[in-house]
């Protein structure tokens, strides 16, 4: 709905009374046979009527205040007019049903169930003593047709107090799927916040106060066409938060809110708001909404809104909850993106880890050898040379695992093979062990992460074996199943550790493929230590 089309529910009322106090004034001004009783008194009640709802039309039309605080008596009003001008008028230019309805409704929309029902009770008991003064009066009075007007009144009363007992609300046709759409990490979720609720209200300025529980600070800015400034606000400046919605005029020191029953309650604005604040925001008029989330509260305030009205307090529940939703979701992705980088980083570093601090503990290995061969005398160039090519080779497998990184979701379980092999052969040079490899090759697809944590399962468990166990043989194989790839490598090293009568694979080796969603099994037998590990390959790149 544009702007400016929207007319509050309280400005329908008021021209709801001129229309028909103006109607019923054409009607028996063209009926010859009316008024029944007393014309000249009549039409002085039905012209002054007519002022009277004209007035009402013009003082109220955009004031909320005046409007909020001359209901009840424009409403008393209302229903001492009826009671006469059924006393006074007869036939169809009689008002009695439509203006029944009209003040049922006006009672619905304006208060609750309760005000509406002692509306109907008052207007049947005013209706019954204007028949009885009828009969008195010896007009031509009819009792079967007051009987079927009252059981029609009391038919009408229990549908309109069941509109009422439902609590009617002003409904705006938000656009807030539009509006606020999936969050962008990019932008702060107050502002974008605060622009869809100046948006769906057609509000020309808009102002939010937000502070987060623990911090001292105060995020306080404005926003008007279309541009931010931020302000600045000290924590002492802001008065703790309101829960309610509430209109506001802090110059006449005049607000308004509803109270769980939604009854209108005045409050001082300068009180919810805060002088200091409202002064710093130069908030002048509008509707104030509350933000109350579990990692901060604050206050947005939208002002220049077309046809403000009591209606708008209603509303503000609306846009306050979406937007409390919107700010919630902001934070709930912005945590999964850190959780997300912090995840990725873990990975990232246990790989290097598995790969390059592995081959530094190897290369030094192989330095302490050298070291102890020209103790010996040995010549040092050919070790010297063979450390080179396993350092080219580790600079190659490093980017053979960046590549696999940017390549596709999957490859062959050939691929994983050949690449095992080769590695089998690096880690016996670079550790002056005898690590040997046998393997399934077939053009199984498996993804892409499987590959590589295969990879450095393999080098992890290689380097364990060899530093903290002593192994010097390690055999590893490589066999395939439907949905999982299984690896066995069985060293003569030293037995792990054990807890009771289980043994315990290194932590290392145990996350790694808990993470993978895999399995780590470890036993000892005749001198021997077999560690398996079992990879799922059907989880794709989120296993």
């Amino acid at each position: 709905m544009g702007r400016g089309f929207y007319h509050p529910s309280t400005r329908v009322i008021a021209l709801g009374r001129l229309l028909l106090a103006t109607l019923f004034l054409l009607a028996i001004w063209i009926d010859v046979s009316q008024p029944a009783n007393a014309p000249a008194a009549t039409y002085t009640l039905l012209g002054t009527y007519v002022a009277f709802a004209a007035a009402m039309v013009a003082a109220t039309w955009n004031n909320w205040w005046l409007d909020a605080k001359a209901a009840g008596t424009a409403h008393a009003l209302d229903i001492l007019w009826f009671t006469a001008l059924v006393y006074l008028t007869d036939g169809y230019t009689s008002p009695f049903f439509i203006f029944f309805v009209f003040l049922l409704l006006a009672a619905a929309i304006r208060w609750g169930w309760r005000e509406t029902a002692l509306t109907a009770i008052l207007v049947t008991i005013l209706y019954l003593v204007a028949g009885l003064l009828a009969v008195n009066s010896g007009s031509d009075f009819q009792l079967y047709r007051f009987v079927i007007r009252t059981a029609q009144l009391v038919i009408v009363s229990l549908i309109l107090i069941w509109f009422g007992a439902n609590q009617w609300r002003a409904r705006f046709p938000l656009r807030f799927d539009d509006l606020l759409a999936e969050p962008s990490l990019d932008k702060s979720p107050l502002e974008t916040g605060l622009q869809a609720a100046m948006e769906s209200v057609g509000a020309a300025r808009g102002a939010l106060v937000w502070r987060e529980h623990d911090r001292k600070q105060v995020l306080a800015f404005t926003i008007r066409d279309g541009r931010r400034t931020d302000i600045a606000l000290k924590r002492a400046t802001a008065p703790e938060p309101v829960t309610r919605a509430f209109l506001y005029d802090p110059a006449k020191g005049r607000g308004l809110t509803r109270d769980h029953e939604r009854n209108l309650r005045a409050l001082d604005p300068i009180a919810a708001i805060g002088e200091g604040m409202a002064s710093v925001l130069g908030l002048k008029e509008g509707l104030a909404l509350p933000l109350l989330l579990d990692k901060g509260d604050g206050l947005l305030f939208l002002e220049r809104v077309p046809n403000l009205s009591t209606d708008h307090i209603d509303l503000g529940e609306q846009i306050a909850a979406e937007v409390s939703a919107h700010i919630q979701r902001h934070a709930l992705l912005k945590a999964a993106k850190d959780n997300a980088e912090a995840r990725s980083r873990l990975v990232l570093a246990r790989d290097l880890h598995d790969s390059v601090v592995q081959f530094l503990a190897g290369a030094a290995f192989r330095l302490e050898a050298m070291k102890r061969s020209e103790a010996a005398g040995r010549p040092l160039e050919p070790e010297l040379i063979e450390l080179k090519q396993l350092m080219l080779q580790e600079q190659g497998e490093l980017r053979s695992f960046i590549t696999g990184l940017r390549s596709g979701p999957e490859v062959t379980l050939r691929d994983l093979a050949r690449d095992l092999h080769a590695l089998a052969e690096r880690l016996s040079k670079q550790w002056t062990i005898e690590c040997t490899f046998t393997g399934d090759e077939s053009d199984m697809a498996i993804p892409t992460r499987v590959h590589l944590d295969a990879h450095q399962l393999v080098r992890e468990a290689v380097a364990n074996a060899v530093r903290h166990a002593g192994a010097k043989h390690v055999r590893i194989a490589l066999d395939a199943g439907a949905d999982s790839l299984r690896i066995d490598l069985v060293n003569d090293g030293a037995e792990f550790p054990r807890y009771g009568d289980t043994i315990e694979p290194p932590q290392s080796l145990r996350e790694r493929v808990d993470e993978a969603g895999g399995e780590v099994e470890v036993a000892r037998g005749m001198d021997v230590t077999k560690l398996s590990i079992m990879l799922p390959v059907r989880m794709g790149s989120g296993a």
